[in-house]
Order: C-alpha cells, then sequence, then structure tokens
C-alpha cells in the first residue's frame, strides 16, 4: 500500500516540475502556489518515509478491547443530491423495498389487519338481554374471514402535546337467543323454548381509539387525555393484534368494560408507581353492542393504581382499580360496579405470565324468564354479583416460535352477564409463528403489548384451539330460527389467525 502511495506522490511531483506548454500556461496557477504544492508534497514524502521506518505496532490482545471492523474506521462518504441511505436497521416494512416510512408533514400513520379461517361445533347460547356471542363461523362448518383493519394518524407537536386517532373496518358477527313467539315462545304455560336469533354478519367502520393528550407541569407530570380509550385493566384488550390469543377470555367479553369515552389523568409518582383515572360516557362493550354516546344522564368513574417493583428482564407489575357508574338506559339510581386486579410478569425474557381478577355487580336488575335448554323464572330487582378471571403463559422456544395457555373461568351467580346462572371454563393453547422475526435485516416494531415488555411483531400467524365447558347446557349447533330442544355443556373452537402491524 505504502509502496504505491509513494509512487503516485512522485508521479504528482514530476508532472508539476514539467514545463508548462503555451495554452496551458495561460490558466495555469502562479509559481508561488506551484512551488507551496512542491513544498507540501515533499514533507508528505518525508512523513511517508518515517511511517515505513517505524516498528510495526504490537497485536491487540484476545482479552482486550475487540478490534473496530474496517468499515467502522472509515468515516461515511457523503451522499450526492437525491440519493440516501438505505439502512438494514429498518423501521418500517416498506422500508425493505427502499421506499419511505408512511409519514406526511409529521403525521405517522399506522394500524393493523387481520384474516382468519375458523370452525366451530357449537355456539355459545346468550339470551338477549345479556348481550350476544361472537360466531366466527357456522356450527360444523369453516368459513375464511377478513375481520378486521385499522387505519390511524398520529401527530406528536411537542414533548409535552401529541395526538391521534383511528378508525376501524370490522367483519362480525354476533348472536343471541330468544323466544319464538309474542308470548317469548311459550307454546303451553310450562314450555317455553329459546332459539338462536337470525342475525347476518355485517361491516361496521366504526370511530376506533381517539386521543389529545397533553402534560401539565405539576410534579413528574400530569398527563390529562380526551377521547376513546381501551379500558387499561389486565393485559387483554378488545382488538386482536394486541392479544397473545385469537380469542379473548369470559372477563374480558363478559366481565368488563371493553372501552370508554371521556377525559383520562394518569400521573407517575415514581418509576415503580403511578395512578390513571377517569370519567366517561358508559360502560362499553362488543357483547351488549353499546357505543360510546351516554345512554343516560349520569357518569361512569374509574381508575388503576399501578406498581413495578421490578423492571428490565425481570419486569413485575400489579395493580388494583374499580369502576362504578349507572349503566342501563335511563336509569341513574342503580350503579354496575367491579374491582379488578392484575399482574404480569416475566422471569426471563422468553416467559410471559398474566393474570386478572374480578368481582362485579349491579343493583335491582330485572330481566325475562329463560326457556329449554337452560329453563328458569323471570328476576325482579335482584342485586346481582359476578366472579371471574384469567391466567396465561406464554413462552417463546425461538425467536420466531412461541406458544400461549389460557385459562379462563367465569361464575355468574345470577345470570345477569351471560343469561344463564352458570360457571363457564375455558381452556385455550396457541401455537405463535412470528413470521416477520425470519427476515434478518427487519427492526421490530418497537412496542409491546400492554403492561408487558414482549414485542409486538410485524406478522403473526397464530392456530388456536379453545375448549370451552359450563355446568349448564349453553352450547348449540341449531340453525338460526329454529327451536332449540337440547343442547351440550361442552364446545371446541379453531381459528388460523394473520395479524399484520403496519
Amino acid at each position: 500500500m505504502h509502496p504505491c502511495i509513494r509512487a503516485l506522490i512522485l508521479i504528482g511531483a514530476g508532472l508539476l516540475a514539467l514545463p508548462a506548454s503555451t495554452g496551458f500556461a495561460q490558466t495555469s496557477a502562479p509559481a508561488s502556489e506551484i512551488d507551496q504544492l512542491k513544498q507540501e508534497l515533499r514533507r508528505m514524502q518525508e512523513r511517508l518515509q518515517k511511517l515505513e521506518q517505524a516498528p510495526p505496532a504490537p497485536a491487540p490482545a484476545a482479552a482486550s478491547t475487540p478490534l473496530i471492523p474496517v468499515a467502522a474506521q472509515v468515516p461515511p462518504m457523503a451522499p450526492r443530491p437525491g440519493e440516501r441511505e438505505i439502512l438494514l436497521d429498518r423501521e418500517h416494512p416498506l422500508e425493505v423495498l427502499g421506499l419511505s416510512k408512511p409519514e406526511l408533514g409529521g403525521v405517522r400513520f399506522s394500524g393493523f389487519f387481520v384474516g382468519s379461517a375458523n370452525y366451530n361445533s357449537r355456539i355459545q347460547m346468550v339470551p338477549e338481554f345479556a348481550g350476544s356471542t361472537p360466531v366466527s363461523s357456522e356450527p360444523n362448518r369453516t368459513d375464511f374471514r377478513f375481520d378486521q383493519f385499522t387505519f390511524g394518524a398520529y401527530k406528536t407537536f411537542a414533548p409535552w402535546l401529541w395526538a391521534g386517532a383511528s378508525l376501524e373496518v370490522e367483519n362480525h358477527a354476533h348472536r343471541h337467543s330468544h323466544g319464538f313467539d309474542p308470548d317469548f315462545g311459550c307454546p303451553s304455560m310450562d314450555r317455553c323454548v329459546e332459539q338462536f336469533g337470525t342475525e347476518a354478519g355485517t361491516t361496521e367502520i366504526s370511530l376506533h381509539r381517539m386521543n389529545i393528550t397533553g402534560v401539565a407541569p405539576l410534579g413528574n407530570g400530569l398527563a390529562i387525555s380526551f377521547g376513546r380509550f381501551d379500558t387499561p385493566y389486565g393485559y387483554e384488550r378488545h382488538d386482536a393484534a394486541l392479544n397473545l390469543t385469537a380469542t379473548t377470555s369470559e372477563l374480558q367479553r363478559f366481565g368488563r368494560p371493553q372501552s370508554y369515552t371521556g377525559f383520562q389523568a394518569a400521573y407517575a409518582f415514581a418509576p415503580w408507581l403511578d395512578v390513571v383515572g377517569w370519567v366517561a360516557n358508559q360502560w362499553e362493550s362488543e357483547t351488549t353492542e353499546t357505543g360510546f354516546q351516554d345512554n343516560n344522564s349520569a357518569k361512569s368513574f374509574g381508575g388503576r393504581v399501578g406498581f413495578t417493583p421490578f423492571q428490565g428482564d425481570q419486569w413485575l407489575n400489579f395493580g388494583i382499580g374499580g369502576w362504578s357508574g349507572p349503566e342501563r338506559d335511563e336509569d341513574t339510581r342503580h350503579n354496575r360496579w367491579i374491582l379488578d386486579a392484575d399482574v404480569t410478569w416475566s422471569p426471563m425474557a422468553r416467559l410471559l405470565l398474566t393474570a386478572e381478577l374480578l368481582y362485579g355487580g349491579e343493583a335491582k336488575v330485572s330481566f325475562r324468564r329463560r326457556g329449554i335448554p337452560f329453563a328458569a323464572p323471570s328476576v325482579e330487582n335482584r342485586d346481582v354479583n359476578w366472579l371471574a378471571l384469567y391466567a396465561l403463559a406464554h413462552y417463546d422456544f425461538t425467536k420466531w416460535l412461541g406458544v400461549t395457555f389460557r385459562y379462563g373461568y367465569f361464575d355468574d351467580y345470577e345470570g345477569w352477564r351471560t343469561g344463564v346462572a352458570q360457571t363457564l371454563q375455558s381452556f385455550t393453547l396457541t401455537p405463535i409463528v412470528h413470521l416477520s422475526r425470519l427476515i434478518p435485516d427487519l427492526r421490530p416494531l418497537g412496542v409491546a403489548y400492554a403492561r408487558t415488555r414482549h414485542p409486538l411483531d410485524w406478522v403473526d400467524v397464530r392456530l388456536e384451539y379453545r375448549l370451552d365447558q359450563s355446568n349448564k347446557s349453553v352450547f348449540s349447533n341449531s340453525k338460526p330460527g329454529i327451536p332449540v330442544t337440547s343442547a351440550d355443556k361442552t364446545a371446541q373452537e379453531v381459528t388460523l389467525q394473520f395479524v399484520v402491524n403496519y
């Protein structure tokens, strides 16, 4: 390397020493500048000779600081106009194709979409006053579905002010049971029969989530938000992309609100202690298909106190919260309430354990008589309660393959939440292929599932098997609009789900 440089320097010095031709002399530099260049070349040649004569530097020991790669020693070349560097740690899949991130005027766009293939052996019967149950496929059939698509826009105006909103397009089918004649399906005074409704699947566009958040300079910073939010209890959320299973537990479905709309305030007293509280319109639930508009003149209140004694790889978070408010149409006298406790623990990076326990009640409820196959008399002005829990474990065998197991339990003492006085249980096993982790140069999303350190991935494929059990005969494969004369105490569900975040 050094002899080549030396030869180039000598050739350059010789060219400068040649007499200039007539045409070249018209544009050549003054003689003083040529002399300066010759002196500079002479100094460079002397330095090169000293470097060649110096003894070689000792090689670093094996236990010393690792060698810096040659590429890291070379300063980066400045790009020419119109060029940009394609980074290996890409922040978005579009950059794999050399395209820019989806951002316009400082507004970031993101969302997710979900598709699935589903099989059901039977469907749970839920009387209409208690809501409905999701129908991913008709009994004993396999259906392919495009379940959900969301599109959101998010903007950070300052470290203390940001906002975001998203739209959701969701295809879903929900089904409830009811009687089949004007006198609630009673062909005789001693015989009433339930039947499935004939509701068809629909595709709905809804205002999904929204927030505008400002941080007031009080203490560590008081974050005040207005918008529509996920209810911040436990780990489970309404959206499939935010869960480690394809379906949700009975606690999430029947036991507590899934969303709320109103004001929210959050404050962190210390890294290990935080509190969040809110005032909302009403209890929003997909099961009862309640929206964000208030159904009476009162408001509902809730909150959660969280503790995080361990952070980092051995993450531990637990909290306790509650909700209270009148949730029935034009009824402001009788409150519905819940007490909720949740815990999330990661004893190691590959293992996630989480659980949630809930106890709820409501005053002076009334609902109709129920027929065969779970016949029971009507209820008038009764105080009711329910108890629910789930426990979930997720383990990653490799960076691209994990498995989730969840146990769910729901005790509906008087039948107000599910329509039947029963004890529901479910056992769910879900292997997950983190498909996007097989792309070596694709950077992770950089966000995690709620109250965990487990990262969300760009593309997941889940194969879920779910076994539902009840101590009452509440699962049926009867066709809609036909009296259900018999039912079973178990049901099975298989779901192949595809989740893509963008």
